[in-house]
């Protein structure tokens, strides 16, 4: 069953904490309705291995650490490590980075971002001097080669790369009640990403902006059904 990812983007750990988010999420959780959170700027707002540390043991929340990570390798291996000793189920990289860690042990963590939902096909055209179709499916091929754990993309990136066995992690997806697109581009239905048989997906404003997270949730879930 494709699970959902709760995005907390723009959240403080405080803020999520005291508000009654996490505790919301962690219900949410108890009953199978999410799988955990994404997080990314979160951990700059406190001690990290703290705010792992209590998002995996006080709120027992699948945790997808968001920092779509390019450096040398090194630098990359310390810092996956870090997070991963820390509580991190799901790490982020670039998959341009085209990163080999040395701990194969980490493979299990790593999930390598294709392009992100808020590029346009210019611009990837202008950046990568490919089409989107040949940098999703080159990145695609990376990740694959390097044994990553996951694959990040939009629906729109996914529906290129079926054949691909690495679990999906599909990004830009929206409820049907939602119809905001933010500063996203290539967005898709919650029904688009169950027919492309998603591992999961990634949801936060619908559920975060709402006046009541858990009816948020419900709603995501029982269209999900």
């Amino acid at each position: 069953m494709t699970g959902i990812i709760v995005a907390l983007d723009g959240m403080t750990f405080n803020a999520a904490r005291e508000g009654g988010a996490l505790s919301t999420l962690s219900q949410a959780r108890e009953k199978w309705m999410i799988w955990g959170i994404k997080i990314n700027d979160m951990l700059y707002s406190g001690d990290v291995a703290k705010i792992m540390t209590s998002l995996r043991d006080e709120f027992k929340l699948g945790v997808m650490v968001d920092v779509k990570l390019h450096d040398i390798p090194s630098t990359m291996e310390n810092s996956i490590s870090k997070l991963v000793n820390s509580g991190a189920n799901i790490v982020t990289i670039h998959c341009s980075s085209n990163y080999r860690p040395k701990n194969t042990g980490l493979l299990k963590y790593i999930a390598g971002v294709t392009a992100l939902t808020s590029f346009t096909n210019l611009e990837i055209k202008w950046i990568y001097d490919k089409a989107h179709e040949e940098i999703v499916r080159a990145f695609s091929d990376i990740a694959l080669m390097n044994n990553y754990e996951y694959i990040v993309g939009s629906v729109k990136d996914m529906t290129l790369i079926q054949d691909n066995p690495l679990k999906k992690i599909c990004t830009g997806v929206r409820p049907a009640w939602y119809r905001e697109r933010h500063d996203q581009v290539r967005i898709s239905s919650i029904r688009e990403a169950l027919r492309l048989d998603a591992d999961y997906i990634v949801i936060g404003r619908p559920i975060t902006t709402a006046e009541n997270l858990m009816d948020a949730i419900t709603r995501i879930y029982k269209e999900m059904q």
